[in-house]
């Protein structure tokens, strides 16, 4: 079953996308940035409500932004349109699928979009990414550092919103898959839901290897968008492959 079909709805948007501060949007930006070239094309994947690809856009990069989920889309379209930016599409599209061959200078997955299949299929998509990337481009693959949420794995969190809400989370890990689902628990006044998701985690040398397997020649990786270099206590693997 693909949990991704009910986890990505108006509940997540509401307490956990729209949530994200837009300086922290300009800081990941940032960090893309220092890779890009003037007159750069980048594809957005995973890309939710567009925030990479409208900042992308605002500073003159050409990109197209694309997500499984209609409504997240149509959100990105109308912030693109009341911007008045002419650079950004945003297309429906899941990642699994993507047509491309040699179109794009840059390719991200930003912010723990990647993971959400077997391994077969995880793997499958940094190969379509690949065979997408013009020659000297790259991808860029932002997630979860396993070694690190081993090392500190949180099995409970808690925590009330402003409007009363109230956000249950329950994790158990896999060592076999290497799988950390999640049950989460919403409940409020006017509303009561549960969800479920199932993420692989991956440790560096697993992401390196992956890279290489689909044909990445230069490989770049660091623990946080500070450019810090990475290490066990890395919250993050940011990994960049040039093609």
């Amino acid at each position: 079953m693909d949990w991704t079909k009910n986890y990505f709805d108006d509940v997540y948007l509401k307490y956990f996308l729209l949530s994200q501060k837009e300086e922290r949007t300009k800081v990941q930006v940032d960090f893309v940035e220092k890779f890009l070239k003037k007159g750069s094309y980048i594809l957005d994947t995973g890309c939710g409500i567009g925030r990479h690809s409208i900042e992308l856009a605002k500073r003159g990069y050409k990109s197209l932004g694309i997500d499984s989920n209609p409504l997240y889309v149509n959100i990105a379209r109308e912030t693109k349109n009341r911007l008045q930016l002419e650079n950004v599409e945003f297309e429906v599209m899941d990642m699994r699928e993507i047509p491309f061959e040699n179109t794009f200078d840059a390719i991200i997955n930003m912010w723990s979009s990647f993971g959400y299949f077997d391994d077969a299929t995880n793997e499958n998509i940094i190969l379509l990414f690949y065979k997408a990337l013009k020659k000297g481009g790259f991808l860029l693959i932002d997630i979860e550092n396993r070694d690190y949420i081993l090392k500190y794995f949180i099995r409970e969190t808690f925590k009330e919103k402003e409007d009363g809400v109230f956000i249950l989370e329950r994790r158990k890990f896999d060592p076999i898959t290497s799988v950390v689902s999640t049950h989460r628990y919403i409940l409020g006044p006017n509303i009561r839901k549960d969800y479920l998701r199932h993420i692989r985690i991956y440790s560096l040398t697993e992401m390196i290897n992956i890279f290489k397997r689909a044909g990445f020649n230069r490989l770049e990786y660091f623990g946080n968008y500070n450019f810090e270099k990475f290490h066990v206590d890395s919250e993050r693997i940011l990994i960049i492959g040039f093609k």
